[in-house]
């Protein structure tokens, strides 16, 4: 498998991953919708909606990954290949409708309880191994599957009972992550980055995100605590917009582009870059989740 760039801040070497024992899953997966309390610590009466399924032929517990979608709602269909990816892989989904109730909120950190109310509903469900759960989003999910590594977000929502074992944030707009690390953020917690969970999270960006600067991710993971540091990776594709793996070109304006400056923001597909976000989702997944 080939990356463009891929750094490994833990040790600046890298990264190499090897297959689990996740059996394959063979036939068609069994999906349902459902809808619950997200019953965390604070927020525990946020309505949380959302798609499971659990992979054909399961046996005893699996590992599941929560999925979030972009700002483009529940309808958008960028995420569908790599949720059939997992199920082929042998683990579960929970692909969450946060903009059920509305549309796209103010802040990220308002879809907070449903984003730990999915890891607290997996935990408990017997089919699911509750140490193997992780989560990756796309654009808006991925602010929240990057934010969910937080160890104070984690403790404030699900005092410490759980948390996610893996995290792949794709083009999650990493000047706001970068602002909330150097303290400079109005809107996130000034201490959100001063610890991780322990999780491995690795980002998938493009260096031609109209929403950062090429460095911008770069810049986030440099300014970590060391610890927390080296927990974060990153693969940056060099000729990638925002959204990459969307099916339709767009450009459109928003007031978050061009590291909160406002302006217009580009997708353009590129299929090989698809290809290759959609080969390392599995292949991070499996690594990370392996319940054997």
């Amino acid at each position: 498998m080939h990356f463009q760039k891929t750094l490994c801040l833990a040790t600046f070497i890298a990264c190499v991953f090897f297959e689990p024992a996740i059996a394959q899953a063979q036939g068609p997966a069994n999906k349902q919708p459902v809808s619950f309390k997200a019953n965390t610590v604070i927020e525990a009466d946020t309505l949380v909606s959302g798609d499971l399924t659990l992979p054909a032929g399961a046996v005893g517990k699996v590992a599941a990954v929560v999925v979030i979608h972009s700002a483009g709602g529940y309808e958008d269909p960028t995420r569908a290949p790599y949720v059939q990816a997992l199920h082929q892989a042998g683990i579960a989904t929970l692909e969450l409708n946060l903009f059920s109730g509305g549309g796209r909120p103010k802040s990220s950190l308002m879809n907070l309880p449903q984003t730990f109310g999915a890891l607290m509903y997996l935990a408990q469900l017997p089919q699911i191994d509750s140490e193997h759960i992780g989560i990756m989003g796309f654009s808006h999910g991925g602010l929240l599957s990057l934010l969910s590594a937080s160890k104070k977000l984690n403790n404030d929502y699900t005092g410490g009972q759980f948390k996610f074992a893996a995290h792949l944030p794709l083009y999650p707009v990493c000047w706001a992550h970068l602002a909330a690390a150097e303290g400079k953020n109005p809107v996130y917690p000034q201490n959100v980055y001063v610890e991780l969970t322990g999780a491995p999270v690795h980002i998938l960006a493009g260096a031609k995100d109209d929403y950062d600067a090429p460095d911008s991710c770069q810049k986030f993971i440099a300014a970590l605590p060391d610890a927390a540091r080296s927990q974060v990776a990153l693969t940056l594709y060099p000729d990638a917009t925002h959204g990459w793996d969307t099916n339709t070109d767009k450009n459109y304006k928003d007031q978050a582009a061009h590291q909160g400056r406002g302006g217009y923001v580009r997708h353009f597909r590129s299929t090989a870059t698809a290809q290759q976000s959609l080969d390392f989702s599995r292949q991070f997944f499996t690594t990370h989740l392996s319940t054997k």
